[in-house]
């Protein structure tokens, strides 16, 4: 069986909020970052988690510093007590490090190779998540190859393409986004019906499209088409991974698939070359540097948020190292101690505040997530969360994530 977790978000001393249209909008900044070290969060041993959202990790309302209360939503009845962690025998173990092995040892014999993936697809979604690491892993030099070629020539193209905008339109987009989460009606629904057409519009007007790149350099074809060959496991994996979730847990509605994750690839690239406000490019510049320091999909989810905020004309959100210690630490314990909430049974890291003391530094938000297999997939489930949404485009000045496995913490400081 694989475990079911939940998404939620918190915000201090206010109201919190359920996906998100992902937005391809990136800085002109050095590609600096190590984006890529690995496609996958699997780890052996990693529990599937996907989900929903519910504001509080308890039976209603959480309660906040200062004595304010965050309103309850609808949660599953599932969601106020912590999983029980899937148990694995010695024996079975042993297997899936053989089935690693196995993998490894074939190198480039890719009916072997196969063999591998068939077999931890057959003993349990924890060996196919294991296998998918080491995949990813596999795949990741390529990817960033591919990538670094695609924003060079997208970056070329955009230094020849001058466009006229419309700033009064623009600023109507931007407003329609960011009023919903003061409207009495705001929810995943309206998020979609209101937020998402803005968006793609706001993004056809700053982006260039990846599909023209594409078109104007018949190479990166040829070198797309040979990743996708060699992805073609990498999503068998996924897809088992994906499939073993339960029926009635709340998981993406799209199967994982390769051909869409460089889709994204492409999208980053194609981002890098489109305009961006100084201030925002500075800060983005810094966080690059910073990204040494982190996780790469702890850097891409940071990249994702900011990129959004900056669509909407909202400040980036300079990288705050101890914040990213302290969301990194709170996954781990979630990781470890199969819970998932905001509330951590660990003493001394009760509520985000405590864990983010303990670290040197303050919160004014988090949100959680489980499942997702990358940075960008966990925004675009915050974007349309209510209450992660509204963490995501509120008055912060600073931003902390951090992952352990499938487990992502976003943090907030003012």
């Amino acid at each position: 069986m694989v475990e079911v977790l939940w998404i939620f978000p918190l915000l201090k001393g206010g109201a919190a909020l359920e996906k998100t249209f992902w937005l391809m909008w990136y800085p002109k900044i050095a590609w600096s970052m190590p984006w890529r070290r690995n496609l996958h969060a699997g780890f052996l041993g990693v529990l599937l988690v996907v989900g929903g959202c519910w504001q509080t990790a308890f039976g209603g309302a959480a309660p906040k510093p200062n004595g304010a209360v965050a309103a309850p939503s609808e949660p599953s009845k599932e969601q106020d007590k912590p999983s029980e962690p899937a148990q694995l025998s010695y024996a079975q173990r042993q297997q899936i490090q053989k089935l690693v092995g196995m993998y490894r040892l074939a190198k480039a014999d890719k009916e072997k190779k196969k063999e591998a993936v068939r077999l931890a697809i057959q003993h349990s979604p924890i060996a196919a998540a294991a296998l998918l690491e080491v995949i990813g892993r596999e795949l990741a030099p390529q990817i960033e190859r591919y990538r670094n070629n695609f924003f060079k020539q997208a970056q070329s193209l955009a230094n020849k393409q001058v466009a006229k905008v419309d700033l009064a339109e623009i600023q109507a987009l931007r407003q329609k986004v960011l009023s919903l989460s003061r409207r009495p009606d705001f929810s995943k629904e309206l998020i979609e019906r209101e937020a998402d057409p803005a968006m793609r519009r706001l993004e056809e007007i700053f982006v260039l499209d990846r599909q023209k790149v594409l078109e104007a350099f018949p190479h990166l074809q040829k070198e797309r088409e040979r990743l996708r060959e060699g992805g073609e496991l990498w999503e068998v994996c996924a897809v088992a991974v994906w499939e073993s979730t339960p029926p009635e847990a709340e998981k993406p509605a799209q199967k994982p698939s390769f051909a869409q994750y460089l889709e994204g690839e492409e999208a980053l690239a194609a981002g890098l070359a489109a305009p961006m406000d100084p201030k925002n490019s500075a800060i983005l510049a810094l966080n690059a540097r910073l990204a040494s320091q982190l996780d790469p999909e702890e850097a891409r989810t940071i990249l994702a948020l900011n990129l959004t905020r900056n669509l909407l004309g909202l400040p980036a959100l300079w990288i705050d190292l101890k914040l990213c210690e302290a969301a990194r630490d709170h996954s781990q314990d979630m990781q470890q101690l199969r819970f998932f909430s905001h509330e951590s049974p660990v003493p001394g890291k009760k509520t985000p505040w405590d864990r983010a003391k303990r670290f040197g530094t303050t919160a004014s938000a988090e949100n959680i997530a489980a499942g997702y297999q990358d940075g960008r997939a966990v925004n675009l489930g915050w974007f349309h969360s209510p209450g992660h949404h509204r963490n995501m485009l509120g008055n912060h000045r600073r931003v902390g994530v951090g992952r352990a496995g499938g487990y992502f913490t976003q943090m907030f400081g003012d």
